[in-house]
């Protein structure tokens, strides 16, 4: 892995570099290099792809697969991702000042702005950050196509969703019993539009001010796909009150869709990519519901 000293020194257009910190990760099977950088254009983070390890990411791997979308490619295209979602959505974006796919000499990358804030947890959600997020989905699940695929050019027609979904299962999922169990709700339910959905939609993705919401700061696993599945993840981070709160909102923008025909599905798709850490199968199925 080259060092950011490399990277700034010939990287066209890049500022100066005056130090480059190593930020430890959140999580071991991270699949970046995060480095605070002071430079002469103000702080910024960098994002240095490690591409080898994405054979461990469950999350990556089943991404590819299912979309297609191969990480320290996609990575190139960040600036036109965060200028797509901040006209769609409502949430600030730290600005992207440059990205590169991964070439022979350097990995994929991403340089932007550094936004100072608390990294969001569980436990610091409060109603108000449910509102942004509600909000936040609300407007980007409205704007809908019948492609999905990438966020910028979605290329797969929707006919070809549930298999290409089956298939993504057959190939992660060893529990015979859930694997049965959704292939059966997928060949019920195919979807006729898709969206802008966050595949990772964690709370840690974001910044706040003890209060609220300051920033939406990791933009790479965004993809035009069913806003269900990025509904049925956030079902699971919510308690009861915020779930409540939370649709309230989103249906002041546009209608919740339903739920119930696809959960069992995503919720088989979500566990295979680690999408929150659960390892009990049968307790990630079985989990309370909310919406109907």
């Amino acid at each position: 892995m080259p060092s950011p000293e490399a990277l700034f020194s010939v990287y066209p257009g890049l500022p100066e570099l005056k130090k480059a910190t190593y930020q430890p990760p959140l999580f071991e099977d991270s699949t970046h290099q995060l480095w605070h950088c002071d430079t002469g254009a103000g702080p910024m983070m960098l994002k240095l792809c490690q591409f080898q390890n994405l054979a461990d990411s469950a999350c990556w791997q089943v991404i590819e697969r299912l979309f297609g979308l191969y990480l320290p490619d996609y990575l190139a295209n960040m600036s036109d991702v965060r200028q797509l979602l901040l006209a769609r959505g409502s949430l600030p974006i730290p600005e992207v000042h440059a990205c590169s796919h991964q070439t022979e000499q350097w990995p994929g990358f991403m340089l932007a702005q550094f936004i100072s804030g608390q990294r969001l947890t569980s436990e610091r959600v409060t109603d108000k950050i449910v509102l942004q997020l509600a909000q936040q989905l609300a407007s980007l699940h409205q704007y809908q196509t019948s492609h999905w695929g990438d966020l910028l050019n979605p290329g797969f027609e929707a006919t070809h969703w549930s298999r290409q979904l089956i298939a993504t299962l057959q190939a992660h999922v060893t529990d015979q019993h859930w694997l049965e169990q959704g292939m059966k709700a997928l060949a019920e339910f195919v979807p006729s539009t898709f969206c802008p959905i966050m595949l990772d939609n964690r709370w840690d993705q974001y910044l706040f001010d003890g209060e609220r919401i300051t920033a939406l700061v990791d933009i790479d696993a965004f993809v035009t796909g069913p806003a269900e599945l990025e509904l049925v993840l956030l079902e699971y981070q919510l308690n009861p009150s915020q779930a409540t709160l939370f649709a309230n909102t989103y249906q002041n923008i546009r209608p919740m869709p339903e739920l119930n025909p696809c959960r069992l599905a995503y919720r088989l798709l979500l566990f295979t990519m680690n999408a929150l850490g659960e390892t009990e199968l049968e307790r990630w199925m079985n989990a309370e519901s909310y919406w109907r």
